[in-house]
């Protein structure tokens, strides 16, 4: 599908406003329907878990904790203390 180039026009306050061919804006209310369906959402990210555990064997899910020590020690490490001073 080519989408032309949007059309971009100013109003009485010369606030810009973006022009789209009706059959684009159709294709985004679609587009912005499926993404507040959440309940699809979770559905997707339930299926992409059980498959990426499927193909790779353990899997952690919601567990971040090495990132989030990844992120300290990055922070330890080039952060100024009151200790470089002494």
């Amino acid at each position: 599908m080519t989408i032309p180039e949007p059309r971009t026009i100013t109003d009485a306050h010369d606030n810009p406003i973006v022009q789209l061919p009706a059959s684009e804006y159709q294709h985004l209310q679609e587009e912005l329907a499926l993404l507040k369906d959440t309940d699809l959402l979770q559905k997707f990210n339930r299926l992409i878990d059980l498959l990426y555990a499927d193909k790779y064997g353990l899997y952690m899910g919601d567990y971040t904790g090495d990132l989030r020590d990844h992120a300290a020690n990055i922070a330890w490490n080039h952060e100024p203390s009151g200790w470089d001073n002494v």
